[in-house]
């Protein structure tokens, strides 16, 4: 049994989403989720002109945290 996240993904001033990869795409389906939005607004500084925008989505794991993992990936590239 599921329940409705609330999430956070970093758009772009064209409505573009920031991807794992760390570029933006309109496939708001690759998007990077975040589950804390102030992890997601550390993450903007990285790319001026861009905003947080909350949104909610089914998951099956209320409790797991997508970002966790890519942030630390990401910082240690």
């Amino acid at each position: 049994m599921g329940t409705m996240v609330t999430r956070y993904r970093i758009e772009d001033e064209v409505g573009r989403v920031l991807t794992v990869e760390g570029f933006f795409s309109y496939e708001v389906d690759d998007a990077l989720q975040f589950r804390c939005e102030d992890e997601a607004y550390e993450e903007t500084r990285s790319f001026p002109g861009t905003t947080v925008e909350r949104f909610e989505r089914y998951s099956a794991f209320p409790d797991f945290f997508l970002s966790g993992a890519v942030s630390v990936e990401r910082s240690a590239a």
